[in-house]
């Protein structure tokens, strides 16, 4: 199955179409829906079924099953930088489509029996952004925040808030959907960064070759130039602003807070992380990059990024030069950030 760039769930019933002998394991999943749903599904080796038979309310959850044949996949032997990697696995496939093709919210539960064997997983007392849980927060301490917002710049009231709404969904999410609270985060920066200074842009900043190519054929200096300037006019440089929004607006106290141990982010690479972690939202909002698994789960020991030397999921593969922060890291930085905008932005 080597550069095989098609969904896990026809991988399988391929596979099983092409060995019948071969040996499988069965896995029975949880699922659950708020809507009234009925019938089943059979689809090769797939079985899709309501499991709780009583009366719901609308709007009331309700249980069905899911089980799943399928041959092993070890794929980690081959695993590659540009491997097939969407962060789930058949379980994921299938309840999405079914979302989807149904219009209806189905959430995959606990694995509830594997072959032969009833069996749930308890579910890991660990968080992803634990900082947020830490200690405790004292309400009259709004009150010096508040006055800070009363005296912000009004050219800035509208952007600033929808960054602040755009955080507080990140940090709603962040136990449950890391990477959609990460691209919240992303998100609340890009709003307030259009206008962070990047100095002199040339049309080799845009990284197009045939572009610059096609450019420098015109022998009329002039009308060179002007061309050149009208394109680099039409782009907004949006990466570029966002790793110098964030550099310009991160003091010395981000820094000395208690660092972890291990995987510790050094303030000199944080520029090129950023780069990082702004070319992962592209690539996964322009490209269908999925985030890293290691994001979807509690950093060990509190690290700001993976100290490791790789990470492999199924067969796809991440190096040092690939990774990005852990969300609770990034999380306090978009914090930090934000609060140092409100206190330099004050009306005049």
């Amino acid at each position: 199955m080597l550069n095989d760039e098609r969904m896990y769930f026809i991988r399988n019933i391929e596979a099983l179409k092409k060995n019948k002998s071969i040996e499988t394991h069965v896995t029975e999943y949880e699922v659950i829906s708020d809507a009234e749903i009925v019938g089943e599904l059979t689809y090769g080796p797939y079985f899709f079924t309501i499991w709780e038979f009583d009366l719901k309310r609308e709007g009331e959850e309700r249980k069905l099953c899911l089980r799943i044949r399928k041959v092993d996949d070890q794929y980690w032997d081959s695993a590659k930088r540009a491997g097939f990697y969407h962060g789930g696995g058949i379980s994921e496939e299938i309840v999405a489509l079914a979302s989807l093709f149904l219009r209806r919210r189905f959430k995959l539960g606990p694995i509830v029996r594997e072959d032969d064997k009833p069996i749930i997983y308890g579910k890991m007392e660990k968080f992803i952004d634990k900082p947020l849980i830490t200690w405790q927060s004292n309400l009259g301490d709004l009150s010096k925040w508040l006055e800070l917002v009363e005296n912000l710049d009004g050219n800035y009231h509208q952007r600033f808030i929808l960054a602040v709404k755009l955080y507080h969904q990140a940090i709603l999410m962040i136990e449950e959907h890391p990477d959609m609270a990460y691209l919240n985060l992303i998100s609340a920066i890009e709003v307030l960064c259009k206008e962070a200074a990047i100095g002199e842009v040339k049309l080799a900043d845009l990284e197009n070759e045939k572009l610059a190519e096609l450019i420098n054929r015109i022998e009329n200096e002039d009308l060179r130039r002007t061309i050149e300037q009208t394109i680099l006019k039409r782009e907004h440089f949006i990466g570029r602003r966002f790793v110098a929004f964030i550099l310009d607006y991160v003091g010395k106290d981000f820094w000395a807070t208690e660092r972890p141990e291990y995987g510790a982010i050094k303030r000199d690479d944080l520029p090129k992380i950023l780069k990082r972690i702004y070319d992962q939202r592209s690539n996964t909002l322009h490209n269908g990059d999925t985030f890293p698994p290691y994001i979807f789960r509690p950093p060990t020991l509190g690290a700001e990024i993976v100290p490791g030397l790789s990470i492999t999921h199924r067969e796809r593969e991440w190096k040092p030069q690939d990774f990005i922060p852990h969300p609770h890291f990034f999380e306090r930085l978009v914090n930090h950030v934000l609060k140092n905008f409100l206190t330099r932005n004050k009306s005049k």
